[in-house]
């Protein structure tokens, strides 16, 4: 039988089997690895990462109370829109641990669905523009999915200003999932009125007025430890 390295397994600390040894035949392994699998996460954020607050105490924790609730927050097809005028403080990290709360709750018996996807919007739309010229299919794959999954993670919704095309075809996804009863994440830097400029009107209505907006306020994290 074939052993799991403990480095490849998402719940080693608190799993009741870990003393006695990962396994290949671990259902839930074999269930997350699946999920993850689909979700389009990169794999250097497959793990949780551990956060602190600094100055944004409040925002982490009405992110906590949402955590805590996942499965309902998800399910009553929710949304949040976290933005600072800063970067690197946080808002993918949590957006990211709120999805993986969220498969740690619903893990068993997907039977290969796709519950939950991480968009990273610009990347998103280099690979739509391509898209008529080049068969990439796990792209088809996602993209066929954004409307069925319970979350998507739209991440940088603001990097870049949208062409009028681009701002249409993301406003028809956001549309049908809000109005679907899908719950959405979505991560960008700017505040409403400089987000009307980069994504148009009609969208930045769309996530401002749908979602629960958080606000960070620390300066750049990257690179520091907890101490």
């Amino acid at each position: 039988m074939n052993t799991l390295k403990q480095k490849d397994c998402w719940y080693r600390a608190v799993c009741s089997e870990a003393p006695h040894g990962c396994t290949a035949t671990c259902v839930r392994f074999a269930e997350m690895l699946n999920l993850m699998q689909m979700s389009n996460l990169p794999k250097y954020m497959w793990f949780p990462q551990s956060l602190y607050a600094d100055k944004d105490l409040d925002a982490f924790r009405q992110l906590k109370s949402i955590k805590d609730d996942i499965k309902n927050w998800v399910k009553g097809g929710n949304s949040l829109y976290l933005y600072s005028r800063s970067f690197g403080n946080g808002k993918t990290s949590w957006a990211v641990k709120l999805m993986l709360a969220y498969f740690n709750q619903i893990w068993r018996g997907n039977c290969f669905r796709t519950r939950g996807i991480f968009i990273s919007v610009p990347e998103f739309f280099d690979r739509e523009r391509l898209r008529m010229s080049n068969q990439d299919e796990d792209f088809i794959r996602i993209r066929d999915s954004l409307l069925e999954a319970d979350l998507v993670i739209w991440d940088d919704v603001s990097i870049v200003k949208m062409t009028e095309y681009n701002s249409a075809t993301f406003f028809n996804f956001v549309d049908a999932r809000v109005l679907s009863g899908k719950a959405n994440i979505f991560t960008g830097n700017l505040d409403q009125e400089r987000l009307k400029e980069f994504v148009g009107g009609r969208l930045a209505s769309r996530i401002w007025n749908t979602s629960q907006v958080i606000e960070f306020v620390d300066c750049d994290k990257r690179g520091r430890r907890d101490g």
